[in-house]
């Protein structure tokens, strides 16, 4: 029993459960691969809900500050100064999951927008530290699939 049960142990302890409890006690190989898929659903589960907050306030963050710094060094577009101000306004202190990903959302457009405008005016440097914030939103996508695998298709 799980004297302080977090999202993240709750869903391994259900993959558990089904892993050694329901998967031995099953015969047919379409329930076999059901329960593979569910297996795989609830470790990304389990590995996102662990992260996803922390995850996407970090870069979040990134991503406006890039947006700024474009502004700054190769100038503004309106894109740009909409996207900005519509973060700026919204709500990016709550910690609730829903407020999180709109806010999320808005860095996202604010990082799309300034991109544009670094493609546009070819600046290297900014392209590459784009570059680099566009690689951590992979790693932590990858982070979230580890090892999922397309179960049962040959």
């Amino acid at each position: 029993m799980l004297s302080k049960p977090t999202t993240p142990q709750v869903l391994l302890d259900c993959r558990r459960e089904l892993l050694e409890t329901i998967d031995p006690a099953v015969s047919d190989p379409n329930v076999k691969i059901a329960i593979q898929m569910l297996e795989n659903v609830l470790r990304n589960c389990a590995e996102r809900s662990a992260h996803e907050i922390a995850w996407m306030r970090e870069e979040s963050d990134l991503m406006v500050a890039f947006a700024r710094d474009v502004k700054s060094t190769v100038g503004s577009t309106p894109e740009i100064d909409a996207a900005l101000a519509a973060y700026e306004t919204g709500d990016n202190t709550t910690l609730h999951l829903e407020a999180v990903s709109d806010s999320y959302s808005r860095a996202g457009e604010c990082l799309s927008v300034a991109m544009e405008k670094v493609f546009a005016a070819g600046h290297t440097e900014l392209h590459l530290r784009g570059r680099d914030i566009l690689a951590l939103r992979l790693a932590h996508e990858d982070a979230i699939k580890g090892d999922w695998a397309f179960v049962g298709r040959g």
